[in-house]
């Protein structure tokens, strides 16, 4: 059944002229935005079914934007039909609503099949892990001045951005411009040139290049590495996406010709993307981008829950060694009532999508976590911090990515992980000490902080480890709990900051005063 599936939806791309293909997914993604007006214009009319327009789940025309990103990653590892000799050869319409839907349509029965066939055997908790992976962070969007603030901010600064710069010539400022000058225009058209039109934008065709030459590759180009990559991983949902390296794709003899598929990825690239830009610079960069992390975190919840006392990492004595306390603590009275541990380190394709993830890098870093989080309460129990921990305090890890959301499955197997950890070098860890552990990404913790109050708060993230909210991203866990009551509706607070990090917001907004806020 699988193979019946997957030579249906390969009959489709095979078909398809390449480019032409790309075009049909980019007017399917922009006819279900807000404004579908730019899209309408190549589709022929009367293939577009009532509803399709700004189409929004559930609806029965509604194509999720994480299929489109599969599709166009299939359309590069499809080998072209073969021409007949005799009569025409069989072209997929590219301007026709109803191709689109065909191929998707394919595409859901082929992953139904394969996960009925080969992963229903799997515990269902990675698997959720995998679909949340996957789908949430389209769910929640890219196009927000936190993403770009918080990247800015963690990236963009000191060693990072030299490093950055050094690497590739042109800023991080410079870079995060242009990627947003081509998500507008590949929002509002199909295709870009790099000509001398975008010298009207005080731009430089050779910082086009620049910026283009991380962002995007020749269509054939990504096809081979699609092969290549996508080849090892058995099921469709899962394999990579070059998508996520090069959202614009070149086509042309010269690749004249710049499209994107999904514009909004441009957009990831430019911002959270820098980490792959920067994390081959070195330990130094790597703690430079980690305290980074910490400061932003630090300064957020103090910002917006200035109720509670607040104080970073200090050093305390156990002999014969120094320790570090967790990064943050929260404090009511003097005393802990959460202590924050922050991750910086990002999700690779084995720890989202693959068989065994727990084997991925990073978990470990989760496990170590824990662990300190843990061993902090103990020797503050044991006298040697000067600290008093609440009997009810929580331990929360706080990521840059989603770790664990759903993931219920991992979840306890990082803790029992930390467990024998803790048994092999502090066995002085009691029961006691092993607080609640909360996983948090910061994408999470922004939304929450958005509308929490020091007491909803401190409800959330007690609640979240108990049976009704377990699995729960801890946003959602307060919207659940605040629900029909009176809450803040805080702005985010660094929104006047951003064109500090990054000067072009600022004058982007120059521009558009002196035009009337248009």
């Amino acid at each position: 059944m699988r193979d019946y599936y997957r030579n249906k939806l390969n009959k489709h791309l095979s078909c398809a002229g390449d480019e032409e293909f790309i075009q049909l997914l980019w007017a399917t993604h922009i006819l279900q935005t807000e404004n579908p007006g730019p899209a309408r214009k190549f589709f022929l009319p009367e293939t577009i079914p009532n509803g399709a327009m700004s189409a929004k789940m559930p609806s029965e025309h509604s194509i999720h934007k994480w299929e489109i990103e599969t599709l166009a990653n299939e359309l590069m590892t499809v080998p072209k039909a073969k021409p007949k000799k005799n009569g025409p050869t069989r072209t997929l319409r590219w301007d026709h609503f109803g191709a689109a839907r065909d191929c998707v349509n394919w595409l859901r029965k082929l992953e139904n099949v394969e996960y009925r066939v080969q992963k229903k055997r799997e515990d269902i908790f990675v698997e959720m892990g995998r679909i949340a992976a996957r789908q949430f962070d389209w769910q929640r969007g890219f196009v927000n001045i936190p993403q770009f603030f918080r990247n800015a901010f963690v990236y963009g600064q000191g060693p990072c951005a030299a490093q950055f710069e050094k690497a590739h010539g042109i800023t991080l400022n410079r870079f995060s411009q242009i990627g947003f000058m081509l998500f507008v225009s590949l929002t509002n058209f199909p295709i870009v040139r790099n000509d001398k039109s975008w010298m009207k934008m005080a731009v430089d065709w050779e910082e086009v290049e620049r910026v283009l030459a991380l962002i995007a590759m020749p269509f054939p180009k990504a096809a081979a590495l699609a092969r290549d990559r996508r080849r090892k991983t058995i099921h469709t949902a899962d394999k990579p996406s070059i998508l996520r390296q090069a959202p614009c794709l070149r086509f042309g003899e010269n690749g004249e010709r710049i499209r994107a598929p999904l514009p909004e990825l441009i957009l990831e690239r430019v911002t959270s993307g820098v980490f792959y830009d920067v994390v081959g610079g070195g330990g130094p960069i790597r703690d430079d981008y980690g305290r980074r992390f910490e400061d932003y975190c630090a300064r957020y919840l103090a910002e917006t829950l200035p109720g509670f006392e607040w104080e970073r990492e200090f050093s305390y004595r156990k002999k014969p060694n120094n320790l570090d306390t967790p990064d943050m603590l929260c404090k009511q009275s003097d005393r802990i009532s959460v202590a924050f541990e922050c991750k910086a380190t990002r999700m690779s394709q084995e720890a989202m999508f693959g068989l065994n993830p727990i084997e991925a890098r990073g978990y470990q870093d989760i496990t170590k976590a824990i662990f300190q989080l843990w061993r902090f309460f103990s020797h503050c129990r044991r006298g040697y911090t000067g600290k008093i921990a609440n009997d009810d305090a929580v331990g929360v890890v706080l990521t840059l990515d989603n770790w664990l959301v759903l993931a219920d499955t991992l979840r306890k197997q990082v803790l029992v992980d930390a467990e024998k950890m803790a048994a092999e070098k502090d066995a002085g860890i009691s029961e006691t000490d092993r607080k609640p552990i909360v996983f948090v990404a910061v994408p999470e913790l922004e939304r929450m902080l958005s509308k929490s109050t020091e007491v909803t708060f401190l409800q959330a993230l007690k609640s979240s480890n108990t049976e009704k909210y377990r699995g729960w991203r801890l946003d959602g866990v307060h919207d659940d709990l605040v629900a029909g009551t009176a809450h803040p509706n805080r702005d985010y607070p660094f929104a006047d900051e951003l064109g500090k990090l990054l000067p072009w917001w600022d004058e982007l907004g120059e521009e558009r005063s002196d035009r009337g806020g248009r």
